[in-house]
């Protein structure tokens, strides 16, 4: 079974991955799909619904339940649990790994790409010139798919969609550290200010992984 860890992150959140090597059937034997994700998985071939079907199993592993949760998927495409609406979620997945949030607490976005010299051209796109302007030499594509990875995270987090990722996702200033380190992103979207607080993990497999959190005003 390729769980490639799963980390507890304080009382309330737990992350982990999952590497996908296992067929179709495999999962099908663990668990089945309730009646809703039954017909989206029927609408998807090869490796896209290999994508679907270990992204929730990773989240069944999290949850450490016996009886797996249904996840439901809102209006905005937010992945949910109707029979615990008050648990947050988050889901990702890139060429053969899924990644997934579990938090009791405030609201939560994960991403998970393969680093690729393609994000190379989505930087002046998709990044203001002061994002760019603190990444080190050297460590440009790292950082740049650290950059995309929190932006997604960001709007999976905020899960009502229409975000403009360059001008309302604001990246605050961080140094860039080999294996993992830590990051803030303020949300700015009409009256709306929210600062999300998360880390970054650059994983052996040429992977880098990005979770975040909701900072919650006390």
């Amino acid at each position: 079974m390729p769980l490639c860890f799963k980390e507890k992150l304080g009382d309330d959140a737990v992350w982990g991955i999952w590497e996908i090597k296992e067929e179709e059937d495999w999962f099908f034997k663990q668990w089945q799909l309730s009646p809703e994700e039954n017909q989206h998985s029927n609408k998807l071939n090869g490796r896209k619904k290999l994508e679907y079907l270990s992204a929730r199993h990773l989240v069944h592993l999290l949850t450490e339940l016996e009886n797996r949760m249904p996840m439901h998927t809102s209006i905005s495409g937010k992945p949910i649990f109707l029979c615990h609406p008050t648990l947050h979620l988050s889901i990702s997945h890139s060429h053969g790994y899924a990644a997934a949030i579990i938090s009791k607490a405030c609201k939560v976005g994960i991403d998970i790409q393969l680093i690729v010299p393609q994000m190379q051209k989505v930087a002046t796109r998709e990044f203001s010139e002061k994002e760019l302007s603190f990444i080190p030499v050297g460590k440009e594509l790292e950082m740049l798919h650290i950059f995309w990875g929190i932006k997604e995270a960001v709007f999976k987090a905020y899960g009502i969609g229409g975000i403009d990722f360059k001008e309302q996702i604001k990246i605050q200033p961080f140094e860039y550290q080999d294996k993992s380190g830590e990051f803030k992103a303020l949300l700015l979207k009409e009256k709306l200010s929210i600062m999300y607080i998360g880390n970054y993990h650059i994983l052996p497999a040429g992977y880098v992984s990005i979770y975040l959190f909701e900072e919650i005003e006390v």
